[in-house]
């Protein structure tokens, strides 16, 4: 029988990749709509059954994507993520405020400088789902599709802070250093610039919630009147332990 939040799962998925890749390679032409290589369908095709279907036997199996470096194993398995995290919004469908929008999908990595690439890399496909999700709230769930980077405060903030806490780590002392002297103070987060449009982030992209003295959110925009991710649309950006913590899996 056909399996329709599988197929629709599948069609957003493959929507949301395509839209990242074209935002990230610009200067790519109408005509060469972006397209899978043969061994990326293949891996995506294998693991669908298993990611969607509780009792398949292959949960139980743990598999290698192998490729030489940029062949194009980012995008297979942001594909998998993709389709994972839009079918369980649409099997919990009790709810669709907040019905499987907790955290659904675990990256890590060994290397520094590969994590801030795939970060970014990432940040873009999640903001290609929140496009798709504000299309159709009703049927995606009125909660955003977020990223969180959770690496430990040397690259992003454990507390969102207080006035008067004395934290020099937290993300309250990060953002105020941050839009008192942007030249010479790091952005509070480790990306510099909008993962979809790619503007560098000044001090007004970063915005402490409700108020600057006892924040519960850091809210993240861009600046670019043309970007899709400015004033009451941020970016879907976590980037402090706190409120990550408050997204269970």
């Amino acid at each position: 029988t056909q399996d329709v939040d599988a197929l629709d799962a599948f069609c957003a998925a493959n929507r949301a990749v395509a839209l990242a890749l074209r935002q990230r390679l610009k200067d790519l032409s109408k005509e060469k709509a972006p397209h899978w290589w043969a061994f990326q369908l293949a891996f995506f095709l294998m693991n669908l059954p298993g990611i969607t279907d509780p009792k398949d036997p292959h949960r139980q199996t743990v598999d290698l994507l192998f490729f030489p470096t940029g062949g194009g194993k980012t995008e297979a398995y942001l594909g998998l993520a993709a389709y994972t995290m839009v079918l369980r919004r649409l099997r919990n469908s009790s709810d669709r405020g907040l019905a499987g929008a907790g955290v659904s999908v675990i990256m890590r990595y060994t290397l520094r400088l590969l994590t801030l690439d795939q970060l970014g890399r990432a940040a873009g496909l999640v903001c290609a789902l929140e496009l798709e999700r504000r299309k159709d709230p009703v049927r995606y769930g009125a909660w955003p599709f977020e990223i969180g980077l959770w690496v430990g405060k040397a690259a992003t903030p454990n507390v969102l802070g207080y006035k008067n806490d004395g934290n020099p780590d937290s993300a309250r002392t990060k953002v105020r250093q941050f839009k008192a002297d942007p030249k010479s103070k790091p952005s509070p987060i480790p990306l510099e610039n909008c993962p979809w449009c790619g503007k560098k982030f000044e001090p007004e992209s970063f915005n402490l919630l409700p108020d600057d003295d006892k924040p519960q959110e850091l809210r993240i925009v861009c600046t670019n009147p043309e970007c899709e991710f400015i004033g009451d649309n941020p970016l879907p950006i976590i980037a402090v332990d706190e409120p990550i913590y408050r997204r269970l899996p």
